[in-house]
């Protein structure tokens, strides 16, 4: 019984906890979660990925958002 529960609060806590961890990060849009935003460069717009977060900043100095086939003007 001693092993029991030394076990449980060894590995299966800690695995629960990762998991709880792992599970509301992909349900936040994760730290991967991109947007494809043509960027202006060399007077020309250019593909890039950035952020979710990072959208709003992008279209505020001029960037646009690619058209409904991710493509740039």
């Amino acid at each position: 019984m001693h092993f029991t529960r030394r076990l449980l609060a060894t590995l299966v806590i800690p695995a629960l906890i990762l998991a709880v961890f792992a599970v509301s990060s992909v349900a936040a849009g994760g730290s991967n979660a991109k947007a494809s935003v043509c960027h202006w460069a060399n007077h020309k717009y250019v593909q890039i990925s950035v952020s979710q977060n990072a959208v709003a900043a992008h279209m505020r100095h001029g960037d646009v958002m690619a058209d409904e086939y991710g493509a740039c003007p």
